[in-house]
Formats: C-alpha cells, structure tokens, sequence
C-alpha cells in the first residue's frame, strides 16, 4: 500500500506544481503587459514633449526671422531717405547748372 500513498503524493505535488506555474505564467503575463502600457506611456510622452520642443523651435525661429526682417526693412529704409535727401541736393545742383546754360 506504500506504493500507492507515494503515487497519490506525487499526483498532489504535480498538481500543486502545476498551480504554482499556471499562477508564475498569470504574473509573469502582467508584468509584460504592464511594462508594455508604460512603454507606450513614456513614449507618448516623449512624443508631446517633442512636438512642443519642435512647436516652441518654430515660434522662436519666426520671431527671430522677424527680427532680422525688421532690421533689414528700416536700414534699407534708411539708405533709401538717405539716397532721397543726397538726390534732392544734387537736383537742386543740376537745375542750378541747367539754368545757368541755358539762360544767358
């Protein structure tokens, strides 16, 4: 009968070694799935933070091109009063020598 007490032991150890492997294959199932959805956590992160980064490199690219562009517009508005100011006097200069030819 001896036999048979150690053939029912190893019946219930199996069972309880099945048990203890179906719990260890559960868990071993959620740590995946959980380090899955925080991958997919950090990496829509990660995406909105770039597309911020990228959105604030775009604004901050156009203020600058404005700056530059406003630089631009006023020393290109001052050469051309300048260049006014210069033709005006050297106008004056040739009506002046016109005149003087040909009036007698």
């Amino acid at each position: 009968m001896g036999g048979l007490g150690l053939i029912k032991s190893l019946a219930e150890k199996e069972q309880e070694l099945l048990a203890r492997l179906e719990a260890t294959r559960k868990e071993a199932e959620d740590l995946v799935r959980r380090a899955e959805e925080e991958a997919q956590a950090l990496l829509r992160e990660a995406e909105a933070k770039a597309e911020a980064l990228e959105a604030e490199y775009r604004k901050r690219e156009a203020r600058e091109t404005e700056a530059i562009l406003a630089r631009y517009r006023a020393q290109a508005e001052a050469e051309a009063q300048a260049l006014r100011e210069r033709a005006a006097s050297r106008l004056e200069e040739a009506v002046a020598l016109v005149l003087k030819e040909v009036l007698p």
